[in-house]
């Protein structure tokens, strides 16, 4: 099943969605994480097209979204989100996000309470920074080679092979990985292809996630949640001060250890998530 590529136009921004299923069926509407793109869900969007229409979009300054100037920030996306739902008529849908586009259905639930009715939220950090897990030496680090990511290739082929034996990357499955570099890179005319996502708007994003207060932004939520973490040093548990927060907040609240894979689990294990959103919302 192919999706179909559409825009729409909200919150000055032309927003860029990719639409499966029929309309007749409950809508789920799914968001990436930061340096990520809407074919990210390719996978689990096929499969719950079956029973669901199913959205996935492109957040700000990422995919064939528009690159408005500034205003990529963690509130910023939040709000985005609200509008485009809004704009759709899609308020009360069921949200998917992994990372940053699960804190995105979270903002945007704290500024229009039931916006989002059922949430799955896949590993999205609650609390501090993903950051806040790293020494100032490792975030600097961390930082300089986000803004020193090559944005010209020869060829999808040539980044493909350049970026699969990556660490982060290894763990991914092949089908993925491919949604990922096709969804990331534009052709241009010479036959080359560029990041569509610029190290810049990454870098912007995380600074402003650094400095966000989940704790005062996240409030009087109108959905039910559950929370998915990989299996890895650092990741959330029950007992984090945020996730106690969060379960307060929201309409309802689980958290769902999956046994397996990193910050990233969506990508390295994309049945064993699929099995625990279909769990959650079926």
């Amino acid at each position: 099943m192919q999706p179909e590529s559409r825009f729409v136009e909200s919150s000055g921004v032309n927003h860029h969605y990719l639409e499966w299923g029929n309309p007749g069926n409950p809508s789920v509407v799914m968001f990436h994480a930061v340096g990520m793109c809407s074919q990210i869900w390719n996978n689990a969007a096929r499969d719950l097209a079956k029973n669901y229409h199913v959205y996935s979009f492109d957040l700000r300054g990422h995919g064939d979204t528009e690159h408005a100037e500034g205003g990529f920030t963690f509130q910023q996306i939040g709000a985005d989100v609200a509008s485009v739902l809004e704009t759709m008529s899609l308020e009360g849908s069921i949200g998917i996000g992994h990372s940053a586009g699960g804190m995105s259905m979270l903002i945007a639930d704290s500024m229009v309470p039931g916006i989002i009715s059922k949430g799955v939220l896949v590993d999205t950090r609650v609390g501090d920074s993903p950051m806040a897990l790293l020494t100032l030496e490792e975030q600097k680090i961390r930082m300089e080679r986000t803004l020193q990511k090559r944005t010209i290739w020869e060829s999808r082929e040539v980044m493909y092979e350049a970026y699969r034996g990556r660490r982060v990357f290894k763990p991914w499955t092949d089908e993925v990985f491919g949604d990922y570099i096709e969804g990331n890179t534009r052709p241009l005319d010479d036959g080359t292809v560029e990041l569509k996502c610029k190290p810049a708007v990454e870098e912007e994003y995380y600074e402003s996630r650094r400095d966000l207060d989940t704790s005062q932004m996240l409030k009087g939520l109108g959905g039910e949640y559950v929370l998915l973490v990989g299996a890895y040093k650092g990741a959330q548990t029950p007992q984090d001060a945020a996730v106690n927060h969060l379960q307060r907040e929201a309409k309802g609240f689980q958290l769902k250890e999956l046994g397996a894979g990193s910050h990233f689990v969506p990508m390295e294990h994309p049945d064993l998530v699929l099995k625990e959103i279909r769990n959650f919302i079926d």
